[in-house]
């Protein structure tokens, strides 16, 4: 209220109408109705109410002042409106320039005056107006915070003194602006960053934002700062983030994860990454590889290459010592496959890899060893370390064989652990199956011998090759000539290894294709290229290429290692036999050159091969013994059922040492799964209730009566070939291991016999990515770590130019590449 003067002001209002809701205008009609009440004197007419300025400063008396959206009816109330006097002029809220009274109880355009006042309105929600604009009516939440924001003003407020003009409307109306303000701004807080910021009063007058989450205070209002250096803080905020990542997520693969950050399992993922891809140690102090991590994660904390030595290493005792439990529970026995290896700074490696068929009928790889070993290279010393890798895992009473390159020192090796091992009669047979010749070591040395006749024959094709690639202008001029005489070739060309001849192979194979190109060349660089092959040399290579093709074939069928070979390498065997006989009549002499000492070197050693891997042959159902007569008798008639009939001894003898032996098992060694026969719901309770007396009737049947196990499977005629094209014998052997028993074991430990050093081998290709010129002070402990867990995580890998170019699985060969016609093979 203003400030009134010393005359007495009077004015009256019609019955029916209802006070506007501004505080200074209710108060006062408030105070004048509880003075007509209380039978004040009203010396202007009926109904009329006095004021007396001087007076109501007397009265002591306190009353509470009607909230600004009191809706009471004050119908018995009469105000009557002063008379038109002069009165000076001052300023007033409730006044004008001329010091005339007006009843603005609402500034947007509502009464203007004390005549609109006396008119008759029904009565209408008040609405609560502030600085002009319009505003809702406060809910019940709003009108809690505004009590909760400033109790003590709220208590200033309700209790004035009666009638006590003293009090400064000003003060009031500082008041209900300030919890208007607070209302207002709560109004606002639309912005999706207030759930983690709260608003703070400060003693100077300004507020805050203060984070929920760290308690960190940033500048705010609602009209001079916004919320985006919020939203910024809350994007960096770390306490929010980490609170924030214990709430599940999908990721990449669909399923929910939690994002909390575990730094155990960050450091097993780095030693994985470090051993899968070959990477150095300090690959985790790479200033790049540290920000990635840090802006995935700002909570990661990176490690140093030390650290990352001691998790590789970790990594490889734990995949150590779970490889370990499984080769102690091992059903069967392992094979193993050794080669010596030297490292750039010329020092000696040894590499054990072991071959078994695990619980799961699956073929295995594993590399156990790859130790350095010290010189002198000696049989005794390799024998020593070899026999010490075994009982490091545990494996000296489960050897079947070992498979090595044809070497003097091997066999001394082979001698001394086959003693070493029938001390304690841990060996089939007495040893029988222990020695392994290396197939791909023996074809090499039977090709390196054909080659060594035919060298003159090759030399300008092998110079021509090595002039194009020495000089980049020449390989620029070359590509052109390939241009020009339009060669569809896509592989480069390569040169030769002179102890390998699957490279010379390769070498003729793709110069015969360029065989026009290079004719192009001769005529672009006339004065360098002196060595073009003629014509005639060019046929002649093209006839060594299309001689050796069959080699490179079984060579590289040979070489698998997901699935069986033993079983392939008796027909294959045979068929270079029969494609060398095929051959000494060749049409072209050099072919007929390189026959003669091939055929020498392969009756050299046929005697020793063709036992054991006739015996391997026999367990593929879809040949059994008619493989081995086939082939026999194509080689010999006269021999052939002496040989037949002393295969079928040596199986026998060799069934009666599983059998006895699977009688004093150890209980520590887990059978392997077998598939039991698939059965059909009954029909009734009282038919087929039980098979197991159908299914034990159909395995004595099958065996036959008074027949063992394996003279049941050799009297059964074989699968038909044109319907198991693509057999998996692992998987056959598995379904019919309830039939067999003991057989099917026997079956598992021959087909897991390598015929090949090349998985020792390809750890060497591994190995000299571990050990190249950049890192050649590896512990030998480290390497080992490094190769092992490498094999024991991914297995066997192709390279070309020392990066992983080959994503083709390593499938077993259908039966139509592993046993084709001779005669086809013969046109290759």
């Amino acid at each position: 209220m203003g400030s009134r003067s010393d005359s007495e002001e009077q004015f009256t209002m019609d019955t029916n109408y209802t006070p506007p809701s501004t505080l200074d205008f209710a108060s006062q009609a408030t105070l004048d109705a509880l003075a007509a009440l209380e039978g004040s004197s009203d010396p202007r007419g009926e109904g009329g109410v006095t004021y007396d300025a001087i007076g109501a400063k007397t009265q002591a008396s306190k009353r509470k002042v009607m909230s600004l959206d009191d809706e009471t009816d004050d119908s018995d109330v009469e105000i009557t409106p002063p008379p038109q006097t002069n009165m000076p002029r001052r300023k007033s809220r409730f006044g004008t320039a001329t010091g005339k009274p007006m009843l603005q109880s609402t500034i947007d355009g509502g009464i203007g005056s004390s005549s609109q006042a006396c008119r008759k309105k029904k009565p209408v929600p008040v609405k609560s107006v502030i600085r002009g604009r319009r505003r809702k009516p406060l809910t019940q939440s709003q009108k809690g915070k505004a009590k909760a924001t400033n109790p003590q003003k709220k208590k200033k407020v309700e209790e004035i003194p009666d009638f006590d003009d003293s009090l400064e409307e000003e003060e009031l109306d500082e008041e209900e602006e300030l919890n208007e303000e607070e209302i207002e701004m709560d109004n606002r807080q639309r912005s999706d960053v207030w759930p983690d910021f709260t608003v703070v009063h400060k003693p100077n007058g300004t507020m805050k934002a203060q984070c929920k989450h760290c308690r960190n205070e940033y500048a705010w209002h609602s009209h001079s700062h916004g919320t985006s250096g919020l939203r910024r803080h809350r994007f960096r905020c770390k306490v929010y983030q980490r609170k924030n990542r214990n709430q599940q997520k999908i990721n990449f693969e669909g399923k929910l994860h939690s994002g909390k950050y575990d730094h155990t399992v960050f450091r097993q993922m780095v030693a994985k990454t470090i051993v899968q891809h070959d990477l150095p140690y300090s690959y985790v102090e790479y200033e790049k590889v540290r920000e990635t991590w840090t802006y995935l994660n700002p909570d990661v904390q990176t490690i140093c290459r030390n650290t990352a030595r001691s998790d590789v290493y970790r990594l490889y005792e734990s995949e150590r010592d779970a490889l370990r439990r499984d080769l102690a529970t091992l059903p069967g026995r392992v094979s193993l496959t050794s080669d010596l290896w030297t490292s750039i700074k010329r020092e000696g490696y040894m590499c054990v890899t072991a071959h078994y068929i695990d619980r799961n009928w699956k073929l295995n790889s594993k590399i156990i060893t790859f130790c350095a070993l010290a010189p002198p290279h000696t049989g005794m010393n390799v024998a020593m370390q070899l026999l010490e890798s075994m009982k490091e895992w545990g494996i000296e009473k489960k050897i079947f064989s070992v498979t090595l390159d044809n070497a003097t020192s091997n066999d001394s090796m082979q001698d001394i652990v086959k003693s070493q091992l029938m001390l304690t009669d841990d060996l089939v047979c007495g040893g029988e199956f222990f020695n392994v010749r290396c197939a791909a070591h023996i074809l090499n040395l039977i090709v390196q011998d054909g080659l060594k006749v035919v060298k003159g024959a090759l030399h300008k094709v092998r110079e021509s090759v090595k002039y194009v690639l020495s000089s980049t202008s020449r390989e620029v001029l070359f590509g052109k000539a390939v241009v020009a005489a339009n060669v569809k070739e896509t592989r480069g060309l390569i040169l030769d290894v002179s102890t390998r001849w699957n490279s010379t192979y390769y070498m003729l194979q793709i110069a015969v294709n360029y065989r026009k190109a290079f004719e192009k060349f001769e005529s672009f660089d006339k004065r360098g290229f002196t060595m073009a092959p003629t014509a005639e040399e060019w046929t002649r290579a093209s006839n060594i290429c299309n001689f050796l093709g069959p080699f490179a074939v079984i060579t590289k069928m040979m070489s698998g290692t997901n699935y069986p070979t033993s079983n392939l390498y008796f027909y294959q065997v045979w068929m270079i036999h029969n494609w060398l006989r095929n051959n000494e009549e060749s049409d072209d002499e050099v072919v007929r050159f390189m026959v003669a000492p091939m055929k020498e070197k392969f009756d050299k050693y046929w005697d020793d091969v063709s036992g054991l891997f006739a015996m391997a042959a026999v367990f593929d159902p879809r040949f059994k013994l008619s493989i081995v007569d086939h082939c026999l008798g194509k080689l010999d008639m006269r021999t052939k059922d002496v040989k037949v009939k002393n295969l079928r001894e040596r199986l026998s003898i060799l069934f009666e040492s599983y059998d006895k032996k699977s009688k004093a098992n150890s209980p520590s060694t887990e059978p392997r799964e077998t598939v039991p026969p698939k059965t059909c719901e009954p029909v009734s309770t009282e038919m087929f209730e039980n098979y197991t007396d159908f299914f034990a009737f159909r395995k004595v049947s099958g065996v036959g009566s008074g027949k063992t196990p394996l003279e049941a499977y050799l009297d059964e005629p074989p699968l038909e070939v044109s319907s198991f094209k693509s057999l998996n014998i692992l998987d056959f052997w598995k379904d019919n291991a309830h039939r067999y028993g003991d057989l099917a074991g026997m079956a598992c430990d021959l087909l897991s016999i390598p015929i090949t050093t090349v998985a020792s081998e390809s750890s060497f290709s591994i190995g000299s990515r571990v050990l190249n010129k950049y890192r050649s002070r590896l512990l030998p402990k480290n390497v080992q770590a490094l190769i092992c867990t490498r094999n024991w995580i991914r297995g066997y890998e192709s390279y070309q130019n020392e990066e992983e170019v080959f994503g083709e699985e390593d499938k077993p060969p259908s039966v139509e590449s592993a046993v084709g016609d001779e005669v086809e093979v013969a046109k290759v």
